[in-house]
C-alpha cells in the first residue's frame, strides 16, 4: 500500500502499533485499520481484476513466527476493519521452527487449514524481503486455495541499500492520491471498478 521508509514516520507506526505501551499501541492500530479499510474500498477491486477472479472469498492475515500469541495485525483484519471483518479467517499456523527459517521462503514455514478453491487476500503488515508472505501464500495453495493476492500495509526500505535511494526520490516526485493504486496508476472512481 506504501513505502516505509526506515526511521521515517510510516515504519515508525508499523513498528508502534505491534510494540507501543498502552493506548499509544491501540492508536497506532486504529490508524493502520483506517488506512487498510480505506484502501481496500478504493482498490480491492483492482486486485481482483488483476487476478482474473469475481472477488476474494476469504481473508487471512500472516501470522506471527515471533511467539507474539495474537498478532495486532490479525486483531485489525478479523475486527476493526468493515471491509474484511465478515470474510476474516484463521487459515495460517506457524511451525514450530518458522523462526529459524530466517530470511528465506520456504514452503515448511506455515501449515494451512484445507480449502477448496476459495480465492484468498492475505494480508501482511510489513514486506522487508517477502519471504513470510511468499511462504504464506505458498501453504495456502498448497492447502488448495484458488488465486491468493497479498496486500503488504508497508514496503520496508533501507534508504542506505543498493539504487533504493534513487527509487525513493523519484516515488517522492508523484502526488498522492487515494485514488491511485499500483496495479492501475491511474485516477479511477469507485464506479469503475
Amino acid at each position: 500500500m506504501s513505502l516505509a521508509l526506515k526511521s521515517e514516520q510510516y515504519a515508525n507506526e508499523l513498528w508502534r502499533y505491534k510494540n507501543a505501551p498502552g493506548a499509544q499501541q491501540q492508536h497506532f492500530r486504529m490508524g493502520l485499520a483506517a488506512v487498510l479499510w480505506r484502501f481496500l474500498a478504493l482498490h480491492e477491486g483492482c486486485i481482483t481484476a488483476h487476478c482474473a477472479v469475481p472477488g476474494f472469498d476469504t481473508v487471512t492475515t500472516v501470522p506471527s513466527t515471533s511467539g507474539r500469541e495474537t498478532h495486532p495485525l490479525r486483531t485489525m483484519v478479523a475486527d476493526m476493519v468493515g471491509a474484511t471483518r465478515g470474510r476474516h479467517r484463521d487459515l495460517l499456523v506457524p511451525a514450530p521452527n518458522a523462526v529459524d527459517l530466517g530470511r528465506v521462503a520456504s514452503l515448511s514455514r506455515y501449515s494451512s487449514s484445507a480449502l477448496w478453491g476459495e480465492n484468498i487476500l492475505l494480508v501482511d503488515d510489513t514486506w522487508t524481503t517477502g519471504n513470510h508472505a511468499q511462504s504464506a501464500a505458498a501453504a495456502l495453495k498448497a492447502a488448495g486455495a484458488g488465486s491468493v493476492a497479498i496486500v503488504v500495509l508497508g514496503r520496508h526500505l533501507n534508504l542506505t541499500y543498493g539504487d533504493t535511494a534513487t527509487l525513493v526520490e523519484q516515488a517522492r516526485l508523484r502526488s498522492f492520491s487515494w485514488d491511485v493504486c499500483g496495479l492501475r496508476p491511474w485516477e479511477h472512481s469507485l464506479n469503475m471498478q
